[in-house]
Parts: structure tokens; sequence; C-alpha cells
């Protein structure tokens, strides 16, 4: 199935997203200007412009920030996966988002897995990695499960209003519909692995520029550009876990966010060889809020 079937263009989707948001109250006008539930710029700052001229461009670059890959056909198909699987079936949460379905665990933030057709993303060594399927000796790390920030629930229900998600009914152990709210986390995860968005850190107004959007979709977000500079990165990918290095290099970096004191660590060179082949491979491209 093509999604170019079902996805809205970028006027409709564009339209929908500002009503969704401002309903939930994530931006508002003020004196008639855009601004943001969490403050983005500060007006102090020598960096950048207003916070109306930002929030603006990040608006503006949302929906080329989703690139789609196929899920299942039917919720059947992803449902011979699940019980074929070496993980429990009660642990995954069935989505159905532009017609297709995926398999998505999530225990905790070391413990994460979103199953496609054909392409699956799983957490191991607190890095994001891909392949056609999990492994099956993922260990499970005893950590907290966080809160969400649910902006990325909001970005794809403006793609798709009708989006469902599916549990196992103990009593029938059969995957039935449930409420969507009560798996924002499952959500946000599966939006993740679409979203594939890189922001530059390679000059001071860079970091100060891309951290403030940063902090709309990350708690402490404005770390990750700080985090790029000082691992020579040109540009950081937070969402796929990826950093553009010099001489087009692209390469992985962990990501423990219940580690406060160093919440991301480069690869040694040994490490980003082995981790090479399970690495998002679409082609670096720098959106307009990049630049």
């Amino acid at each position: 199935m093509s999604f170019t079937k079902v996805v809205p263009s970028k006027e409709e989707y564009m339209t929908t997203l500002v009503k969704n948001l401002i309903h939930y109250r994530i931006i508002r006008m003020y004196e008639g200007k855009l601004i943001t539930a969490r403050k983005m710029a500060d007006p102090d700052s020598l960096y950048f412009e207003t916070e109306d001229g930002l929030c603006r461009e990040w608006l503006n670059s949302i929906y080329d920030s989703y690139h789609f890959y196929e899920g299942f056909e039917t919720i059947e198909s992803c449902e011979q996966y699940i019980r074929s699987s070496h993980y429990p079936d009660e642990k995954y949460i069935i989505i159905c988002f532009l017609n297709m379905y995926y398999a998505v665990v999530y225990e905790n933030t070391q413990h994460q897995q979103i199953i496609g057709k054909d392409l699956a993303y799983y957490t191991k060594n607190n890095l994001f990695l891909v392949s056609e399927r999990p492994p099956n000796n993922l260990m499970m790390k005893d950590r907290e499960r966080l809160p969400v920030i649910p902006l990325i629930y909001y970005e794809l229900a403006a793609f798709d209003a009708n989006m469902q998600t599916f549990h196992l009914h103990k009593e029938s152990n059969q995957f039935i519909e449930c409420a969507l709210e009560e798996h924002l986390e499952y959500v946000v995860l599966l939006g993740i692995t679409f979203k594939d968005c890189w922001y530059l850190c390679d000059t001071p107004y860079a970091i100060a520029h891309n951290r403030q959007i940063l902090n709309m979709y990350f708690n402490d977000g404005h770390g990750f550009t700080v985090f790029g500079k000082y691992a020579n990165a040109i540009a950081i990918n937070p969402f796929q876990r990826l950093l553009y290095m010099p001489k087009e290099r692209v390469e992985h970096y962990q990501m423990d966010i219940d580690n406060h004191r160093a919440p991301h660590r480069a690869l040694p060179y040994r490490e980003v060889r082995r981790f090479h082949e399970n690495m998002r491979t679409r082609p670096v491209t720098f959106t307009q809020n990049t630049l």
C-alpha cells in the first residue's frame, strides 16, 4: 500500500496541526504573535529572532520531517508476528496509523521495540538500532518509565485523525481496541521512528537556535546541540540518535536520559563500525529550520 494515497497535503496538514496545537494549548496567539506553551526563544539572547518567527519556522518544518515506512497491511498479520515472537504477547500494543499496523513494546527508556512490515527499531546498549526484525536476546533493564511529552502524538494525529490502539484482552486472548489516550507513550515512540530531522550544532548561532526547538520535544532538549558540538559533529538527529560528522560520516550515539550527569555519549570508533549496518540509511538533508 502506498502512503501517497492517504497522506494529506502539506497545506491540509498544517491547517489541521495548527488547529490541534491551539486546541491543546501547545501554541497560542498573544498580541498578534504566535507563542508556545514551552518557552522557546529567550528575548535577551543575542542569537535569534523573536519567538513568533522561530515558532512559525518550526511549524513549517514539521511536515517534511516525517518519513513513513510500511507497517503490516492487516491487524491479523501484525498479530501473527506478535504470536511468533519471543516476547510476551501482553507487552505489545498494536497501533493502526494510516491504515497500517505496527507492533510496539515500551517497557522503559532502555527497552523499546517498534515493528513494521519489513523494518523494526529497537533499543540496545543505549542505542536506537534498525534491522528487519529485533534480535531475540534483548536484555530487560530495570529502569523507570518516564512520562513522555505528547507533542509527536499531536503531529501524528494531524496526519491521521483515526489512529487506533489495540491491547491483548486477557480473558479472550485477543487484541481488542483500547483508549488511545491511555497509550500515548507508544504512539510517541512510533512517531519518533518516523521523524527524521537534523539540527546543526557547528556554530554558536545554530546551537542557540536549535536548542530552543529541541526543548519542545525533550526534557532538557537544549543539551543535544551542546553535546553535538563537543562530539565534533556538524549536526545531530536526536530522534534517530545519530550524529552527522565531518567527511559526511553518520554515526550512532548513546542516550541514557536516566543518567543526569552524561545523558549522551559518542561511541568509540570500533563501536561505530560494529553498529554501522543497524542505522537508518536515508540520505542526510537539512530542513529549513536547520539553516
